[in-house]
């Protein structure tokens, strides 16, 4: 019996606000794991973005001037 068989088996001797219960943690379980996997996406998306050649030769003053412009309206 695989281990999906064996929960959905104990789960169905579970009174009805325990078996909600355990579904709330399955659902916990898939966020977290969905979770873990858009941070790492994300991570290499930065690495990614980071390692561009243009990125190297943008300075702080750079961004400042930027930022002031768009702030500005300009």
């Amino acid at each position: 019996m695989s281990t999906a068989e064996l929960i959905y088996e104990r789960s169905r001797t579970l009174p009805g606000e325990r078996q909600a219960e355990a579904l709330r943690f399955v659902d916990f379980l898939i966020a977290r794991g969905s979770a873990a996997s858009e941070a790492n996406e994300w991570r290499r998306l930065l690495r990614e973005t980071q390692s561009l050649p243009c990125v190297a030769d943008v300075s702080e003053t750079d961004i400042d001037r930027e930022v002031t412009a768009v702030r500005s309206g300009a």
